[in-house]
């Protein structure tokens, strides 16, 4: 790894970008605009779950639930894109009582006219137990990834609640991304991996095979550290608080020598 004094006046820093394609553009732009060089490699791809028929049998029966919990903007637009497929009309959505799990995940459900009701402080599962009122004999609907940690349901279940906990969506490898990642790894001049969820490790994981020598991980946020300390790679680089944003200011401060004078 290349300090910030040697980084200083001697070549950009070069970050890798492992978010899916569609989502990476924002946080290689804010990277790019501080003089950072990127290499927007994909770890991930979002997919259609392997069956549909349980997220169906909850949106034909939206009417029924107390709560819908969104624990990320994937889940969101595959939730809402699925409910547009089955005709289910905007109205249907409006009288339930939802809840986001930290302020970008409720950015996205405004944004596509959804109301959000409660936030959560953290941008962890546990949160969203703290954030909500009593649960007891109410029904809940969470649309997730197929790979979510149990974590929310399973708390709320404890507090009485009935938990219908679907897949909305997957996380695979993109095997285009992958093998971009493996000729970025084989050649020299990487500083920094970042990453910005536990499915963009596993899946770098699956791409690399092994951590790289030389390379510093930078971590979004606690979720995101746990998983990359399974795989021993513990995070020089942790945001103030999970967002693209607050990751691409710590890596700024991590290479402070360098950055100065660059417009942040």
């Amino acid at each position: 790894m290349r300090t910030s004094s040697e980084l200083s006046g001697v070549s950009p820093v070069t970050v890798l970008v492992t978010r899916p394609r569609g989502q990476a553009s924002g946080f290689a732009g804010r990277l790019r605009r501080m003089g950072i060089k990127v290499f927007a490699h994909p770890a991930i791809r979002i997919i259609p779950p392997k069956s549909y028929a349980p997220l169906d049998k909850a949106l034909r029966k939206i009417g029924s639930y107390d709560w819908l919990i969104f624990t990320s903007a994937n889940a969101v637009d595959s939730f809402l894109k699925r409910a547009r497929r089955l005709r289910i009309r905007p109205a249907a959505l409006m009288g339930l009582k939802t809840c986001s799990i930290g302020p970008a995940t409720a950015k996205a459900m405004r944004k596509a006219g959804m109301p959000v009701s409660k936030i959560s402080r953290d941008y962890v599962a546990e949160s969203v137990l703290d954030a909500l009122p009593s649960v007891k004999g109410m029904k809940i609907l969470i649309p997730r990834a197929r790979d979510a940690r149990e974590v929310l349901p399973q708390g709320l279940r404890k507090r009485g609640a009935r938990v219908d906990a679907v897949d909305a969506y997957r996380t695979v490898l993109d095997k285009r991304g992958a093998q971009a990642i493996r000729r970025l790894l084989a050649g020299p001049g990487l500083d920094c991996a970042a990453f910005t969820s536990a499915s963009t490790v596993k899946n770098f994981f699956l791409a690399a095979g092994r951590r790289p020598k030389g390379v510093i991980a930078a971590s979004i946020g606690p979720v995101t550290t746990r998983t990359l300390l399974s795989y021993g790679w513990k995070p020089s680089i942790t945001a103030r608080k999970p967002t693209t944003s607050h990751l691409a200011q710590a890596i700024l401060n991590h290479y402070k020598g360098y950055f100065r004078g660059h417009p942040t």
